[in-house]
């Protein structure tokens, strides 16, 4: 499967994992298992059951199986930490230091 390079997709591959997983009856994202093992084996990202039959489909299709795709570093740093100054609006470098120097 050929994926066109796209700027607004988080996967840096050619798509996401997706497979049937018996235990939650459904397609789901999947993701690679055991990574040291000499075959290549995938679980489930909701109940980390076997998922067989995986095939590589396009961050765009995702929200047809019920999943939402989006950058957490869009609205700010996404770290949890508390400290502020994370707003959505774009902050200069300047403004950055100029915080870290008073903290």
């Amino acid at each position: 499967m050929s994926i066109v390079a796209d700027d607004g997709l988080l996967s840096a591959g050619e798509g996401v994992p997706v497979g049937p997983c018996p235990a939650c009856e459904r397609e789901v994202v999947a993701y690679l298992g055991e990574p040291e093992s000499s075959r290549q084996t995938y679980a489930c990202v909701h109940c980390d059951g076997p998922v067989r039959g995986v095939e590589l489909r396009a961050e765009t299709e995702l929200a047809r199986l019920g999943y939402s795709v989006s950058d957490p570093l869009a609205a700010g740093c996404g770290t949890g930490c508390g400290a502020g100054g994370c707003a959505p609006r774009g902050r200069s470098l300047d403004e950055v230091l100029a915080a870290y120097r008073k903290g």
